[in-house]
This record gives C-alpha cells, structure tokens and sequence, in this order.
C-alpha cells in the first residue's frame, strides 16, 4: 500500500531554493510521513512551495519530498483551483493507494478530494472555530478560508482530530465524517535533548520564557505583552525569546504593535530569533525554563509537546486542545483564557521555584507513551487498511 501524504513542511535550509521560498515553520505533516517510513511503510511527501523558482524533489530523513511551485499569490480567491488540481495529478503519478491530506485551510485536502483516490484529512486550523473564537467581523481573507474549509468536509469520509477538542466539534459540525482520535507525533531529534543521562536534561537555573508561533491574535501574543509587564517587576533578569516573528517593524500592525509593547519592558531581554528550522528551534528551547501557549484557538499545540520534549515547563490558556495536552502529559499550569494577570502570576510562580528535572521528564515519558512515531505510525496503518478495505471493521 503506498501513501502520499500531502501538507506543509519546510525544505532544508542547507537546499539551495531555501532563501527564496516562504518559510513554512511547522513538519508535524512530514513526522508522520517519516515515521511511517521508518515503521517499513511505502511513503512519500508532497509540499507547496510558494515563491519557489521551480518544481523539484528532495529527500528528507529517508522520505522523497516533492515540492511543487506556485504561480500566483492569491491563489485561496480561486480556491486553490491549480495547486488542487496539481497536488491531486502528482498524487496519481505516483501510484498512491491512499491519499493523506493535512488540513484544509490550504489546497491539500482539496487535491485529496480531486485525485479521485482514496483518502484521509488531518485537521490542522479550523476556520468554524477560529472566526468565533476572534470575534468580530472576519475579513475576505478567513471568509474564503472558511468556504474552502467547508467544501473539502462536504466531501470528506474520514477524518482524523489530533484532539478531542477537534473531535467534539467536527462531530457535531460534520456528523456524516467518520472520525478517529490520532495524536500528531514528534520529529525523532526531540528524544535526544542535551542530557546528563538518558531522559534527563542539564539543570535550567535561568529566567528564560519562549514563544513558538506566529505573532497574531489566535496565538494570544498580546497576553503575553501584558503579562510581561508584571513579570519583569517581580523578576527583573527575566528573558523571553520569540521564535516565528517577522523581522522587527516588518510585521503586520498588530505584530509591530506587540513587538514594540514588549521592547519598551524588557529591552535587549527580548530575543527575537524569526522564523528558524526545526533543529534550532529545539536549541533554543533547551535553553528555556518556560514555552508559554496562551492561544485563544488551537487545535492541538506542537509547540507545547515541543517544549516538554525539550524540558521546558508549560502555561498554557484554558478551552483549547493545549489545556488538554496539558492535562494529560503534565509539568504544565493551565490559566484562564485571555488573562495576562493569571498568566503573569503562573509564571512568576514558576520562575520562584528551582526547575523541577523529575516533573520534566515523567512528562517526557507521558508523550512518548500515547505519541512516539511508532505509536502513531501504528495507529494511521490500522485506519489506511480500514479505508483500503472497508469492510473492516
């Protein structure tokens, strides 16, 4: 049986496309690929690649990754209708049985849909969720986002909530989809860490905060301006490190606006590291005591398991799938949502007590247990063969 699996991830950097492309941050799509491929499935990759200057293939961690260009910016206001229609004919030339899209708030579940094969989605943002978790009035942008959305489900049989946050709400949005609970998995180099002995991190004795994200309003950035406010009073050598921002005054109003509040508290103790590849992101997290998460919406939360997986310790806010994350492997404090004092009080807490190396790594083996590649690659072979053959049960 051979799986293409169809979403966003990143090229190298070290690839010599990497500097004229638009950077896509996240690679949960490609763990799974390479986590299938490791478990002696057949497998293969296909990305956009927006910007890129051509078509090309290239391997990563064993899996062949197709990278396919873009023609024009605007693509979401056609529906995606040429990178669908591309994604769907290079899914048939190479022989997919099973056709594994991740998300449809890009042309992948889209392409899914058109090759006519067999096929899987993985959700990823839902714009049902996240236009009323904004509030107000949403632009053309997330309204076409939305209507994309709701034509891939309409079509959609099986889907996979990483979440049961996400399982609840499509059930009750879509209840003709055929849901099953699978958990992202992680990149193999999380296991490694930088430890004294197997499992177990070097001491964190600094006042160091991360942040992995996009600058916008769903990741709840501006909480964490205002509850930085508080934070550099009780703990003046607190320092916060960004990973995902635009380049300084180059963001949107709303990322220029944060980043700015965030300048005028803490200094040279903001750290802005952009967007950076997935290795060094780890760095910077081996070097972090807390990854704080105060999102408004999410669907799931890489960047909390990432943290964990890293040592770091959890905040997260309340009524998304990081508050169950964070539940369920530990080492975490869960706040109100949208609360900068609630916010600013936990992480005061935290940063008064000596990093706890026992709570870190026994959520370590918390994630391991429900989400190692392995697992997960277990867990998506059982539901390809029930989708192959649907006569299983």
């Amino acid at each position: 049986m051979k799986i293409i699996h169809l979403g966003g991830f990143p090229v190298p950097p070290k690839h010599a496309t990497a500097k004229t492309m638009a950077y896509h941050q996240g690679r949960w799509a490609l763990n799974h690929a390479v986590a299938q491929k490791r478990a002696g499935m057949d497998v293969e990759a296909v990305t956009i690649a927006h910007k890129a200057e051509h078509d090309f293939t290239y391997e990563i961690d064993g899996v062949k990754c197709h990278f396919l260009r873009t023609f024009h910016p605007y693509r979401h206001f056609t529906f995606y209708a040429l990178d669908s229609w591309r994604l769907a004919r290079l899914a048939r030339r190479l022989g997919a049985d099973i056709v594994h899209a991740h998300g449809t708030e890009e042309p992948y579940a889209l392409g899914a849909v058109r090759s006519g094969l067999p096929f899987c989605i993985t959700t990823q943002g839902l714009y049902f969720q996240i236009i009323p978790a904004l509030g107000g009035k949403p632009d053309w942008n997330m309204r076409f986002l939305r209507m994309i959305e709701h034509a891939a489900w309409k079509r959609a049989k099986f889907a996979i909530a990483k979440s049961e946050y996400v399982r609840a709400a499509l059930a009750a949005e879509y209840p003709h989809l055929d849901l099953t609970l699978i958990p992202n998995t992680y990149a193999p180099e999380l296991d490694d860490g930088t430890t004294n002995r197997p499992g177990e991190f070097q001491i964190k004795p600094g006042k160091h905060l991360a942040f992995v994200g996009t600058v916008v309003q769903r990741k709840g950035f501006h909480i964490i301006a205002e509850a930085m406010r508080t934070v550099a009073t009780t703990h003046p050598d607190a320092v916060l490190h960004v990973v995902g921002n635009a380049p300084e005054g180059s963001g949107s109003a709303y990322s220029n606006e944060q980043i700015a509040s965030l300048r005028q508290t803490l200094g040279d103790r903001l750290i802005l590291h952009g967007n950076v590849h997935a290795t060094n992101v780890f760095e910077v997290l081996d070097t972090c005591r807390i990854l704080l998460a105060p999102s408004l919406e999410e669907m799931f939360g890489n960047q909390l398991i990432e943290g964990l997986m890293r040592g770091c310790f959890g905040i997260v806010a309340e009524g998304t799938a990081l508050a169950e994350n964070a539940r369920r492997f530990g080492n975490c404090a869960v706040v109100p949502q949208n609360d900068a004092a609630a916010l600013a009080a936990a992480i005061n807490t935290e940063l008064s007590h000596p990093w706890q190396g026992a709570d870190s790594a026994t959520a370590r083996g918390n994630i391991r247990a429900r989400m190692s590649p392995e697992i997960v690659a277990a867990k998506h072979k059982l539901l390809y063969e029930r989708i192959f053959c649907p006569t299983r049960p």
